[in-house]
């Protein structure tokens, strides 16, 4: 038997309600309202200025709102940024922001103090197992690292936050060919664990090949993309009609 609405929100992860936002007189969200739940990852798609990063950044307490709720697990998030990262939602935002003259140790370590956990040698075998190149590369500043390694400090950033929804704003951008398969590789195997994604990604072949589910936003609101071959074609759609 399908869950009632009222089920499926107590029991999301992430649960995004009549979401709107606003920048001065310009409205950006006109009413938002999507479902992450534990186990699965959710894409976010739309057109550059759709408003997918004021999304993600209004969810983390980076912007405010004026109106709509945001509950994880049935209870109403707190606005602030550190209270969001205390209940459980780690952001890892667009342009990999993380401290360019400490080493990549150090970032994991005030990545993990941040939210209130000790960086122990768990955390340290949980990243190195996602992401194996930073096993050398830990005593190296991160203004250093490539963009590929970057990315991957700045995923391993969120995750030592020991998040139970991780919301990753443009993970492919910037990255090499190669590296984007591995990137998604190492991303996809996090649901397993229970822990609920939400992503965006401006590639769209991808977004319909790793997502369960796929939100599109386009003028402020969102609607849930079909499954299966009709997918991609609405993803196209989006972008380029």
């Amino acid at each position: 038997m399908p869950r009632s609405e009222s089920t499926a929100a107590a029991t999301a992860l992430l649960d995004i309600e009549d979401l709107r936002v606003s920048y001065g007189t310009a409205a950006v969200l006109n009413g938002v309202s999507l479902q992450v739940n534990a186990g699965e990852m959710v894409g976010l798609a739309g057109r550059n200025g759709a408003g997918k990063t004021t999304t993600l950044r209004a969810v983390s307490g980076l912007v405010a709102s004026r109106g709509g709720r945001i509950r994880t697990a049935g209870r109403q998030l707190p606005r602030s940024p550190e209270g969001v990262l205390r209940a459980g939602l780690a952001h890892v935002p667009e342009g990999r922001r993380m401290f360019a003259s400490l080493s990549v140790e150090d970032n994991l370590r005030a990545a993990a103090f941040g939210a209130g956990h000790e960086f122990d040698t768990d955390q340290r075998d949980r990243v190195l197992d996602l992401f194996p190149p930073l096993a050398r590369l830990m005593q190296r500043k991160a203004g250093f690292l490539s963009g590929g390694e970057q990315q991957m400090l700045a995923i391993s950033r969120g995750l030592v936050a020991r998040p139970r929804v991780l919301m990753i704003d443009e993970v492919s951008l910037g990255l090499a060919p190669r590296l984007v398969g591995d990137m998604w590789h190492a991303l996809s195997s996090l649901p397993s664990a229970g822990l609920a994604l939400l992503v965006v990604d401006q590639n769209v072949r991808i977004l319909a090949a790793h997502c369960d589910r796929i939100y599109l936003l386009d003028d402020g609101a969102v609607t849930e993309a079909s499954q299966g071959a009709a997918r991609e074609e609405e993803l196209r759609a989006l972008y380029f009609d």
